[in-house]
């Protein structure tokens, strides 16, 4: 049986080959994704979150599917848990954008880790490190709001409230892929030791003006090495990688 350190490897070798160079071409020849692409192809497959203003975190969980889907033979399947989107090997792997310059992931709710950890025995936890360019100029957010037809009641309260539009991304790559595996008891001592928060986001309220539920959000610089279990440089500068993962080099 793989171990979640296998299944890691499975997941991550199953993208490097279309948007890898590990690091050889840094200076240039970067994969980046086309907003305009990654849009399209969500929205043609019935993928159903290629509406949202943060694309990029989305397509990130859509391309592990498919990739998953087409490339695995069935060892790793997609696992949805109503609009949150996962897959599913011999344990549940959860996949998400971070900002290069970010450390702080926003996580799924915490009612739904705290279930599939409990089931599953854990929980992996992939992060996508990625470089992005960004619509300065609107034009990719104009032509995304033409794709939806008419604009979010999000986007039409903003509006009415004055507050402005944030530069939307354009584009992305991935620079390098970490994985952690959390089990249940580890998420808890995690807020306990404050690298894990366990209620983001309960402050805001969502466009019909309910309040959100409550999130994890994963501090990365804080984690323990221990529950780290993989990474591998995508982009990224060779040796800034080794510096930083040594490990997996």
């Amino acid at each position: 049986m793989p171990n979640p350190k296998d299944e890691a490897n499975l997941i991550a070798e199953s993208l490097f080959d279309e948007f890898g160079t590990g690091g050889i071409s840094a200076h240039g020849d970067i994969p980046f994704i086309d907003g305009r692409d990654a849009v399209l192809e969500m929205k043609e497959s019935g993928y159903p979150n290629w509406k949202q203003v943060e694309w990029a975190g989305h397509h990130i969980k859509y391309l592990v599917q498919k990739n998953c889907s087409e490339g695995l033979c069935g060892a790793i399947v997609p696992y949805n848990l109503r609009s949150k989107h996962f897959v599913k090997g011999e344990y549940v792997w959860d996949a998400r954008f971070k900002g290069h310059e970010s450390n702080r992931v926003p996580l799924s709710a915490v009612t739904d880790y705290d279930s599939i950890t409990r089931r599953n025995g854990g929980i992996g936890v992939f992060i996508v490190d990625a470089l992005w360019a960004h619509d300065l100029n609107g034009d990719f957010r104009r032509w995304h709001e033409e794709q939806k037809g008419a604009p979010s009641r999000y986007s039409i309260i903003r509006e009415r409230e004055g507050r402005p539009e944030h530069p939307r991304k354009s584009a992305y790559a991935f620079g390098k892929i970490i994985a952690y595996f959390f089990a249940y008891n580890n998420l808890q001592n995690g807020v306990r030791d404050g690298w894990l928060q366990n209620n983001w986001q309960i402050d805001m309220r969502n466009a019909g003006g309910e309040s959100r539920t409550a999130k994890y959000l994963l501090k990365v610089d804080k984690v323990p090495r221990d529950y780290l279990i993989y990474a591998k440089n995508f982009n990224e500068e060779p040796d800034d990688f080794a510096e930083d993962y040594p490990e997996f080099v």
